[in-house]
């Protein structure tokens, strides 16, 4: 009976695990797209992929989830550059699109550009 009780609790712990990354993917593509749409870039393939999971300490103190994401972008649609973003829980820290001019990056709602 206790064994049972410790599978379920263990297996509704890995579905909410599942439930959570998937709404924080969906976040994730949803913020590249307006980034994108803003730098007159297209997302490739309409998705991003994990890159790095990691807990930290936010400004208050509190834990929190540190998701890095992956994906790439074109300008034509015929070339590729790759891209990253970084959310701190559901806020956006950061991101990153790497392209022919140079690094393009946005920290924090400041927009940084190397050329």
């Amino acid at each position: 009976m206790l064994n049972s009780l410790l599978f379920l609790i263990a297996l509704a712990a890995v579905v909410w695990f599942w439930y959570l990354n998937l709404r924080y993917r969906e976040l994730a593509i949803r913020l590249v797209k307006n980034i994108c749409a803003e730098m007159k870039l297209q997302l490739l393939d309409q998705t991003v992929t994990l890159a790095g999971f990691n807990l930290q300490r936010d400004t208050d103190r509190r834990i929190t989830t540190v998701r890095k994401y992956n994906f790439e972008v074109s300008s034509n649609g015929a070339d590729r550059f790759s891209g990253s973003i970084i959310l701190h829980g559901d806020r956006l820290f950061y991101s990153e699109f790497i392209l022919p001019d140079g690094p393009v990056i946005l920290q924090k709602n400041e927009l940084i550009t190397y050329h």
